[in-house]
């Protein structure tokens, strides 16, 4: 039991650690990590220790703030392609009339 709850502090750490960096490769190494630690704690007879709970519920926090910060690069990504194709638009209609 100790050491899972060490694996998920650990994780947690790696992970806020990865999206303070926006360090998205390193997310996305650490999301199976992620998936099969919680998939060993919730094979756990013990569940309902409270310090297990807390941990995944740190874990759980952190996931939705990595959701939505990548939600948010999605969209700083897709507008920036939108403005190079654009302005790809443009340059290829000045050249029509040049």
């Amino acid at each position: 039991m100790q050491s899972i709850l060490q694996s998920l502090e650990a994780l947690w750490t790696d992970l806020g650690d990865a999206l303070s960096r926006q360090d998205w490769e390193a997310v996305n190494a650490l999301d199976p990590k992620c998936r099969m630690l919680v998939g060993e704690v919730v094979a756990l007879e013990s569940w309902g220790e409270p310090m297990l709970r807390e941990q995944v519920g740190k874990l759980s926090q952190l996931y939705a703030e990595l959701q939505q910060a990548a939600r948010t690069e999605r969209e700083r990504v897709a507008g920036e392609l939108t403005r190079l194709n654009q302005s790809k638009r443009v340059d290829r209609a000045y050249k029509t009339f040049g």
